[in-house]
């Protein structure tokens, strides 16, 4: 028994002797009043001839109706305030225990509604629409978030699309580094490789980021974007900041959304794919492990789509020479673990072209 239920008892108890004695004390008063009215009209010799008889039977008399009428007051008071409560409370520490298919079942049996009845009817009604909520409740969730991240994926699509947009010649790299990505990474975490990194990220974040690794190229003029022919030394240097402005870009909308994330992969993505192994990438000059994973990752898949793309400057190479140019450009350029499992699987990056 908790100390409230002690507490309300003990309560119930002195509230019960509280309103005999005061019952007792009235009808006392009220009887013996009554009696001596009733003597001196009528003339009776009750008291007279036998007073401790005549007392006794008055206080016998007032005992037992104050009794009867104090016991008929708790009865009445139990039934229409303290049970009703009663069942009210185990109901609600029930649904507190997550029992939401608890209702409070009817007291009168004539199916009249009184107030308590209409009480308990609206009782039930709020638990059987908590448990209605509660089994739809993660349906609701999923629904939510499925609306969520397709419209999270519209959005990167689209700011994706913005770059394809004005560099026409790259058409399709970004959904085919992002595929390309997918079938490095599911290789690798067959293998077990790295998997103290992997298994710590958001697999369909990290994907849905990757969308994003060019877009600083929005920042990049279109005299050099679409030019023709090779690059020059200073339009080369001019180019390699898009790297920079992606990542500036990717910050920019992290801070203003508060979304971490899924733009933090961006950001790493954005900033890194063109570091290289040996340390002579851009924007920073990374060496090795130094390079985050997910650049790592992103640069051989980069440069693959590269090489098997036509572009106005060169022609498409085919799969295997394309294959055999990174094999070389192992230790120096990317990643030789990854490298190996790329070369291990290069049949399977035909399928994104």
């Amino acid at each position: 028994m908790s100390d409230m239920e002690r507490d309300n008892r003990i309560n119930i108890k002195f509230a019960f002797i509280r309103e005999f004695f005061i019952l007792f004390i009235l009808l006392a008063a009220f009887s013996g009043f009554h009696m001596w009215i009733y003597q001196s009209l009528e003339h009776s010799k009750l008291f007279e001839t036998n007073p401790q008889y005549g007392i006794n039977l008055l206080m016998v008399f007032v005992f037992l109706t104050t009794a009867l009428i104090t016991a008929s007051i708790g009865v009445f008071r139990y039934r229409t305030w303290t049970l009703p409560i009663k069942k009210l409370g185990r109901a609600a520490r029930e649904i507190a225990k997550g029992n939401l298919s608890i209702r409070v079942s009817s007291m009168r049996r004539d199916g009249k509604k009184d107030m308590v009845e209409v009480l308990f009817d609206d009782f039930n009604s709020m638990t059987e629409e908590l448990e209605y909520i509660n089994n739809n409740l993660q349906n609701l969730v999923n629904e939510k978030t499925e609306k969520v991240v397709k419209l999270q994926n519209a959005i990167l699509t689209t700011m994706s699309n913005l770059v394809e947009f004005r560099d026409d010649i790259t058409g399709g790299h970004i959904e085919r580094t992002k595929n390309g990505v997918k079938i490095l990474l599911d290789e690798m975490k067959k293998r077990g490789v790295l998997n103290e990194i992997i298994n710590n990220w958001d697999i369909n974040f990290l994907l849905q980021s990757a969308q994003l690794h060019d877009i600083g190229k929005i920042g990049i003029s279109d005299q050099i974007l679409k030019k023709p022919g090779s690059l020059t030394e200073d339009e080369f240097n001019e180019m390699k900041k898009h790297t920079i402005i992606g990542y500036n870009i990717i910050e920019r909308i992290e801070r203003n959304s508060g979304e971490s994330e899924l733009l933090n992969y961006a950001k790493i993505f954005a900033l890194n794919h063109h570091e290289k192994w040996d340390g002579t990438g851009y924007p920073n000059g990374l060496k090795g492990n130094n390079i985050p994973l997910e650049g790592r990752i992103m640069a051989i898949i980069d440069v693959y789509d590269a090489l098997v793309s036509e572009r106005p400057y060169k022609i498409a190479y085919p799969h295997e020479e394309a294959i055999t140019i990174i094999k070389e450009s192992k230790n120096t350029q990317f990643d030789p673990v990854l490298t190996d499992i790329f070369i291990d699987i290069n049949k399977k990056f035909i399928s994104i072209m």
